[in-house]
């Protein structure tokens, strides 16, 4: 029994699984919304202008993770934070269950550059909180956007509630962590109760040192979140910001049919999609993220031909292309770039 569960639940399953999604939108879903080749025509009927734009916008979102990264970790440093990053998301979205890879590629080049596991730590769970953070308040701005210009949806308002609500909630606790001990052992203590219950009814082993954790990340957090959280919050912003810029920069070069809808509607597909691919199902979230881009396009007034070339093409500028500037990333690393020879003491955080 044990050794079914494995199979259903091991590497070689997560991998079937995210082909059979893939090919399930790509060859069945995607083409019974918008015809390939009336979108391919819209793509090649794009000026040398058009391109240019678009390749600069993408250059932009390419390296627009990295400010975040530099923040959270004291003393990396653009250039690195940049390196860094163009490795772990080539991994990210090539390898199922990418995610962790990613973040074991991030975890190896740190070291190499001179930080400590606790630094290295820290940053992961800082930037993913504050990653997260923005996800969840998106669907608020787009929902205040559309409420100006009366076109405010059900969907929308429904998504905005609840991402809301799960933000305050994670805000408070975070809050909470930082200022009061007591508080994070006993929010650390019941969150480990809670996913041990759920751990037991799936038959799995429960997780424990929850506490522990919570305590050492309290510690090692505390002073840089109270000095630089107006710089997390501005970079992680950054980052979502440069990469709805190339979706709507990508929507209104393509042209076609409903290419001019407001960039309010735009936003609100965006922020929808944000949150439909939180936790990814495949590498990237290839075949998930692009399905709920062309069905919200389509949604709002876009036209299937257009939706689907300017989601393509948006996804070959954010998905694929970061995919070789990876690859060559991860090579200059090998060879060196970036490197220090031994651990360097990281800057100290203690306020001035």
């Amino acid at each position: 029994m044990s050794g079914l569960r494995q199979a259903l639940t091991g590497p070689g399953a997560r991998a079937t699984l995210s082909l059979l999604v893939v090919a399930v939108v790509f060859a069945g879903v995607l083409p019974r919304i918008g015809d390939y080749s009336a979108a391919w025509d819209l793509v090649r009927d794009l000026t040398w202008a058009e391109t240019t734009v678009l390749a600069s916008v993408a250059l932009v979102n390419l390296v627009s993770y990295a400010p975040l990264w530099a923040v959270a970790l004291p003393g990396l440093g653009w250039r690195r934070a940049v390196l860094t990053d163009q490795a772990s998301t080539a991994v990210s979205n090539t390898v199922p269950a990418g995610f962790a890879f990613g973040v074991g590629t991030t975890a190896a080049m740190y070291h190499s550059f001179g930080h400590s596991p606790a630094a290295i730590t820290r940053a992961v769970v800082v930037t993913g909180i504050w990653n997260n953070f923005v996800k969840l308040g998106m669907p608020v701005v787009a929902l205040l956007a559309l409420a100006v210009t009366g076109d405010a949806t059900r969907a929308l308002v429904v998504a905005a509630v609840l991402g809301a609500a799960v933000l305050v909630l994670a805000v408070g606790a975070l809050i909470a962590v930082l200022a009061h001990r007591g508080a994070a052992r006993w929010l650390a203590g019941t969150g480990e109760r809670i996913a041990g219950r759920t751990a037991r009814l799936l038959h799995r082993p429960g997780p424990s040192g929850w506490v522990e954790r919570v305590d050492g990340f309290r510690a090692d957090s505390r002073t840089l979140l109270q000095r630089r959280w107006p710089a997390l919050t501005l970079a992680a912003i950054g980052s979502h910001a440069a990469l709805f810029l190339v979706l709507l920069t990508t929507l209104r070069c393509v042209g076609g049919a409903g290419a001019d809808v407001s960039g309010a509607r735009v936003l609100a597909v965006f922020a929808l999609t944000r949150l439909v691919t939180l936790v990814p199902v495949t590498p990237g979230a290839l075949g998930v993220a692009e399905l709920s881009y062309v069905a919200g396009l389509t949604a709002v007034g876009v036209g299937a031909a257009t939706a689907t070339g300017a989601v393509l093409l948006f996804r070959f500028l954010t998905w694929f292309v970061p995919i070789p500037a990876g690859v060559v990333a991860w090579a200059l690393w090998r060879r060196g770039v970036g490197r220090r020879p031994a651990p360097t003491a990281e800057r100290a955080l203690v306020p001035r």
